[in-house]
């Protein structure tokens, strides 16, 4: 029964204790600002090398009317066969028949696309225009029609068809 004021004893202690840690901490603060010295202004060089360091590496563009631009703005470029087209876009979905698209070489399945697309004309269009999960033009804008359509002609050749 000598202490029958636990809680009173527990929370002097504990007040005492948390006074010293905030004095240590205000203590610390004091010296980082004198030490640090407030009147230095920011390096105009060193501003510029953190941001140099940390700007986007790119931009993301979603509208439309802008990647037609962006496209159009592209270098000119040698035209594609389509065998470059089609080992540079074609062959990641249809070479292993990704999410339905027709395997290259499977003549069965390129000969329902062709009829059911009424005829060469329809597949390059659909390729152009973009179909179920495949995107237009594959995915690459900056490709031309003739490029397209020689693609389809090297898949549908590839097949037997």
């Amino acid at each position: 029964m000598e202490h029958k004021d636990h809680d009173k004893v527990f929370f002097a202690n504990f007040g005492k204790v948390m006074a010293g840690l905030f004095g240590i901490f205000f203590v610390c603060i004091v010296a980082a600002a004198i030490v640090s010295g407030h009147d230095k202004k920011a390096d105009p060089d060193a501003l510029a090398r953190i941001d140099e360091r940390t700007r986007p590496v790119g931009q993301v563009v979603t509208d439309p009317a802008a990647l037609i631009k962006v496209a159009a703005a592209a270098p000119a470029r040698e035209p594609m066969s389509g065998e470059q087209v089609n080992g540079k876009l074609c062959a990641g979905c249809h070479g292993a028949g990704v999410l339905g698209a027709p395997k290259a070489g499977d003549k069965a399945a390129w000969s329902a696309r062709l009829s059911a697309a009424g005829g060469v004309n329809g597949l390059v269009t659909h390729a152009i225009q973009g179909k179920n999960a495949m995107p237009p033009k594959g995915g690459d804008p900056s490709l031309s029609d003739d490029e397209i359509r020689a693609a389809v002609e090297f898949l549908l050749k590839q097949a037997g068809v």
